[in-house]
């Protein structure tokens, strides 16, 4: 079962920034406002904990592709706000065209080995990962 959720978390480990630009092209988030959106969005399927999400938004931040505001909430909390910046718009323009291009490749693998499959030939396949 580890293992399962090891090789899960690795796939949506390269989507999380396009995640979180594709939640940001909607207007200034907050860290757990983003995570309760995108939790919500995705039915529960697409989980992002603050240990990752964090990281990832201050990485996001010091490359340019997003601004952040600090702002006062409360006597004694203040939250950060995300907001995409021109510079993140393109590296989103990227990121999209990077994953569609990395699915249609893994779509046509998994149905060429389906094919392959449904003639008659198995192969047994062990994983290492």
């Amino acid at each position: 079962m580890a293992k399962q959720i090891r090789k899960q978390n690795n796939i949506k480990h390269g989507t999380i920034e396009l995640v979180l630009l594709l939640l940001l092209q909607n207007g200034q988030k907050y860290g757990y406002q983003l995570s309760q959106e995108l939790e919500e969005i995705s039915d529960g399927e697409y989980e992002l904990k603050e240990a990752t999400m964090y990281p990832t938004l201050y990485r996001m931040t010091q490359n340019g592709y997003l601004d952040s505001e600090q702002r006062k909430v409360g006597v004694r909390r203040t939250r950060v706000y995300y907001e995409i910046t021109s510079e993140g718009y393109k590296y989103l323009a990227h990121l999209k065209q990077e994953y569609t291009l990395i699915t249609g490749a893994i779509d046509k693998i998994m149905e060429h080995t389906e094919k392959k499959q449904d003639g008659g030939e198995h192969f047994e396949t062990e994983s290492h990962i």
